[in-house]
């Protein structure tokens, strides 16, 4: 399987496959989508796609219960993939650098310095890094952070295939941050800033690709137009 920046314009490496120790906090991200890096090396992170069971679309006319109250909120029933999206994040002082392999071992690297001008440019532009471009601009806008490193070396999700492949690269770089700079985000804060991430690229997703967050489980939402 391509990276995702292949597939986009398209288990762990063995030395990590004995060493899976989740690095749980309380009220924070998913501890089943992390392992404790070893001394030197980044944080380890995976973040699933998403298939929805029941309810497709509940996310998007949920939302006009804001004008219509007598609309009945829908349910969905949805189920993290055990496939997905593999990184090693680390902090980086200024910028923001992305570096996806491709199956023939080339390495595809983009750096965006973590300015607010630069980083909203990138992800108005489209295509793959427009994703974290995105992403990194929310959390700039309400949090003092340094960049970040995204090493993404592995991508087994099929992508285009309707599985949340984008909102699942959002999750993972708003956890990025979040764990990097120890932002205490729950979950559905991870969650929101993936979302109004997204929403600044051309991609106009709904609120329900998200729930690739809570990692791979089953979970039961309220279509109400909101997390």
């Amino acid at each position: 399987m391509a990276s995702f920046a292949e597939s986009k314009e398209q288990s762990l490496p063995s030395q990590y496959a004995a060493s899976q120790d989740v690095r749980p906090r309380s009220g924070s991200a998913s501890s089943n989508t992390s392992v404790t890096p070893r001394p030197g090396q980044g944080l380890m992170l995976f973040v699933p796609g998403r298939v929805c069971l029941l309810g497709e679309h509940s996310d998007w006319s949920g939302g006009f219960r804001r004008f219509n109250p007598d609309i009945r909120k829908g349910f969905t029933l949805v189920v993290g993939t055990n496939q997905g999206i593999y990184a090693e994040v680390r902090p980086h002082p200024s910028s923001l650098i992305i570096e996806t392999t491709m199956d023939s071992g080339e390495v595809r690297r983009r750096e965006i310095p973590m300015q607010k001008r630069e980083l909203l440019r990138e992800a108005r532009a489209g295509g793959f890094f427009s994703y974290a471009a995105g992403v990194a601009y929310k959390i700039i806008t309400d949090y003092r952070v340094s960049g970040v490193v995204i090493n993404n070396y592995k991508t087994d999700l099929p992508l285009g295939k309707g599985l949340s492949s984008s909102a699942a690269l959002c999750v993972l770089i708003a956890r990025a941050f979040n764990r990097i700079y120890d932002l205490k985000m729950t979950i559905r804060g991870e969650m929101e800033y993936a979302y109004q991430g997204e929403i600044l690229t051309p991609s106009k997703c709904g609120r329900l690709d998200q729930a690739c967050a809570f990692g791979s489980r089953t979970v039961r939402r309220a279509g109400r137009g909101a997390l």
